[in-house]
């Protein structure tokens, strides 16, 4: 199973509720990742910061003009990422280790000291 982030998460189900889904059809898409009991969850504070309505059954979402705007921001960001880990990827290779080793002396150390 492959993990996803909350920011993933979020971005899911808004996309799914631009055309108003139902929340069967946002737990079959995210099932893999989540319950039904963290998904009701997601969409208790979507709600509540207004980037997600219920319609009229409590079960069918939409989403809000704020909602589109969140999209709209994360998408960008996710492609200027994207781009730069794409172009900095030979550097970040090269760097990567040498940080994990580095966090790894780092517990090593703090263990001992107890």
């Amino acid at each position: 199973m492959e993990s996803i982030s909350k920011l993933e998460v979020v971005s899911i189900i808004l996309k799914k509720s631009h055309k108003s889904c139902g929340l069967h059809e946002l737990y079959s898409k995210l099932q893999v990742h989540l319950t039904m009991s963290q998904l009701m969850k997601y969409i208790f504070e979507l709600k509540r910061y207004e980037l997600l309505i219920s319609l009229k059954t409590e079960t069918n979402y939409m989403i809000t003009p704020k909602g589109i705007q969140y999209l709209e921001i994360h998408d960008e960001l996710k492609n200027q990422i994207c781009s730069e880990n794409a172009n900095n990827s030979a550097v970040l290779n090269i760097h990567i280790p040498f940080f994990r080793l580095t966090s790894f002396s780092r517990k090593i150390s703090n263990y001992f000291e107890r």
